[in-house]
């Protein structure tokens, strides 16, 4: 298998067929990410692809999930998806879902004809990192795109029949805002009833535009405590009919699931008792990034 640069993935691809068909992110200019900062994007060779295809079908035969690496696999044409996917099908016969991350400019370079027809080929459950139901928040955070066209472009997604999840970012409008944040971030949810979100707080990377901003005092970050608040109010704001509530990033203060709205209470209580078990220093401070939950309970 052919992998570029680090590869980056949810954790619950876990058991998904990594398949590499672009390296880097075509956007690449989010305000809080370097990811893939110093990888040039571009193109996996056509060859290359098919070659893993072959791979991973003596590998994995019995696979039924790929996942498209890397950063935005879904900005590529949709002849070029619908290409890969026959190719998948043919090699993986037993693959039901095809998957990856997805930008908001890669479903808008797409027609309703398309998205249909993607969505007849498997593909579904696409993560998409919207971060915030603030259109300034998401400005500021250098998404490439405002909410009315996140709204419009999800609901088009849903309409062709292809599934998604949402990634909303605790504390991404600091803490004066935190109540605002967290009616936008579940009204956006709302909306358009993503199959699963993936709720973690603010992850500051080293060298990020934002660790400047935070160095400058030109953006201040939630406590652990804040980002808890946050969280509470969020989930008791969100309306969803069928949807996995996903906080077991290693981030995550306190690591909560559930599927809403059957387990939305229990989320809720689970936040409010783990709270609980924080000594206050902890809830008042800002830990290094990746270790806000683990390192406590």
């Amino acid at each position: 298998m052919h992998y570029y640069g680090m590869t980056f993935r949810p954790p619950y691809e876990a058991n998904s067929v990594l398949l590499q068909v672009t390296v880097g992110c075509s956007h690449n200019s989010c305000r809080f990410c370097t990811m893939y900062r110093d990888v040039p994007f571009e193109l996996a060779p056509k060859n290359e692809i098919l070659g893993d295809i072959i791979e991973a079908s003596r590998r994995w035969p019995y696979a039924r999930r790929v996942f498209l690496l890397n950063g935005d696999a879904f900005v590529l044409s949709a002849d070029k998806l619908i290409a890969i996917a026959e190719e998948i099908h043919k090699h993986l016969p037993l693959v039901t879902t095809i998957t990856g991350y997805c930008t908001i400019m890669a479903i808008a370079n797409k027609t309703d004809e398309e998205l249909v027809q993607l969505a007849q080929l498997g593909f579904g459950e696409l993560n998409i990192g919207i971060e915030s139901g603030l259109d300034d928040v998401i400005q500021y955070m250098n998404k490439g795109f405002t909410l009315d066209e996140a709204r419009k472009q999800l609901l088009r997604l849903k309409a062709a029949g292809i599934t998604f999840s949402l990634n909303i970012i605790n504390a991404a409008a600091g803490p004066h805002r935190i109540h605002e944040a967290a009616v936008a971030n579940a009204k956006i949810c709302n909306e358009v009833q993503p199959y699963l979100i993936f709720n973690s707080p603010l992850h500051v990377d080293e060298g990020a535009e934002l660790e400047r901003d935070v160095e400058d005092g030109a953006f201040e970050e939630c406590t652990v405590g804040q980002y808890i608040d946050e969280e509470i109010e969020f989930v008791d704001q969100l309306d969803q009919e069928n949807c996995i509530f996903f906080g077991l990033h290693v981030a995550n203060p306190i690591p909560v699931q559930g599927l809403l709205p059957r387990d939305k209470s229990k989320v809720v209580q689970a936040l409010r008792e783990g709270k609980k078990r924080f000594p206050e220093n902890v809830l008042n401070s800002h830990p290094h990034k990746g270790f806000e939950g683990r390192l406590y309970l």
